[in-house]
């Protein structure tokens, strides 16, 4: 679907809302909160940042993560794991550091085996 298209029928849709009488704007609200809450549903994994501290020249992340079983839908938490968010070359990486008390020890250790200190 080609966004300008989609970007001018919702302007057009919220356009036409002021036209609308209490009972439409009823109907029209029941449809909003049914489709987010199916979106909800569809979402497959979360991630939670419960803690944040610059590092080097990154960020390291202390993330929670959370996935929707196949079998019964459940949500099952994991965690918490730390990550280590950086550039290189341009581009964003991401390096997984697990689960330790001391994460900058973890992400020194791993980058200078890799020959990058």
């Amino acid at each position: 679907m080609c966004m300008h298209n989609n970007r001018r029928s919702v302007d057009a849709l919220i356009d036409s809302i002021a036209e609308l009488d209490e009972q439409e704007l009823d109907r029209l609200q029941a449809a909003i909160d049914r489709r987010r809450g199916s979106l909800k549903k569809e979402k497959k994994k979360q991630s939670t940042v419960l803690e944040r501290r610059e590092h080097r020249n990154g960020v390291l992340q202390l993330e929670g993560r959370a996935y929707r079983r196949k079998k019964d839908g459940e949500l099952t938490e994991r965690g918490p794991y730390w990550y280590f968010h950086y550039r290189e070359g341009g581009k964003q990486r991401t390096l997984y550091i697990g689960k330790t008390e001391n994460p900058e020890a973890k992400v020194n250790e791993i980058m200078e085996g890799e020959g990058d200190a």
